[in-house]
């Protein structure tokens, strides 16, 4: 696979900063997991759905095909409680963004189905990301179904979670305070290697053989000076991939300094 890089960097209100091949899609691995959570809290904000609802731990979904099929290996999310445990969809919520748990992600998408969650990116007026299956649906790849997204689509995905605005959607503060929660307490974060100490940020990764990505959010969700980048990268291992979202992210943002002490 031939080596690439792309960059997008936005500003509070989506003006573009810099952008290097933004547009050319990637693999989304777990950066598609933006657009399931808009479709979920967009759907708490509308009453379908409760933060309290439970739903069941689970390993095990239901194709695009119609045949079950279970997560293993590396998709396994060793943090999920026993099979059939009930979960809020708060914590499955939680489980997907902050530790990026595949089965989190599946058992949401299996309740809001997944033409909810691919209508969030265009409402959020990407114009490449695709969303058509679950992750780990073996039949639905055989079928040609993916979820891809670019670098420019990443910081729009982002900005709207971050501000709870996209389309004619307006999600309650609360909820977009839990957004920004739970992107703050992201564990994997290639961008926050390359910021400085104690500059505020939250982000969502994405990380398959050969693809890496992040997109963060750098600054105070609420002031003029946020900034929104996205790196995707394919071709690099994952070490290498690491160390240049980091190079990108310090060139880019070098202005922003640690709070004073």
């Amino acid at each position: 696979m031939t080596p690439r890089i792309s960059v997008h960097l936005t500003d509070a209100a989506g003006r573009t900063l810099f952008a290097r091949d933004a547009d050319r899609p990637y693999y989304a691995a777990s950066t598609m997991k933006l657009a399931v959570l808009l479709a979920a809290t967009t759907a708490v904000a509308d009453g379908r759905a409760s933060l309290t609802d439970e739903l069941p731990a689970s390993r095990t979904f239901t194709g695009a095909g119609g045949a079950p099929f279970a997560l293993e290996g590396d998709h396994l999310d060793h943090q999920l409680p026993a099979e059939g445990t009930p979960m809020s969809l708060a914590e499955m919520l939680g489980a997907m963004i902050t530790r990026s748990s595949n089965e989190a992600t599946n058992s949401v998408m299996e309740l809001l189905g997944v033409p909810a969650v691919a209508a969030v990116p265009e409402a959020c007026g990407t114009r490449n990301t695709r969303i058509e299956r679950l992750i780990g649906d073996p039949s639905a790849v055989e079928g040609g179904l993916t979820n891809e997204t670019t670098a420019a689509d990443l910081t729009m995905l982002l900005r709207a979670t971050v501000t709870g605005r996209f389309g004619t959607t307006r999600l309650p503060d609360d909820l977009v305070a839990r957004q920004v929660d739970w992107l703050e307490r992201q564990t994997i974060a290639p961008i926050a290697a390359g910021l400085p100490k104690g500059v505020r940020h939250g982000s969502k990764s994405g990380e398959v053989e050969g693809f890496r990505h992040d997109v963060a959010f750098v600054g105070d969700p609420g002031a003029a000076d946020v900034r929104y980048l996205a790196v995707c990268t394919s071709g690099l291992a994952e070490a290498a991939a690491d160390e240049v979202i980091a190079a990108v992210t310090e060139a880019l943002l070098l202005r922003m300094r640690s709070p004073a002490r």
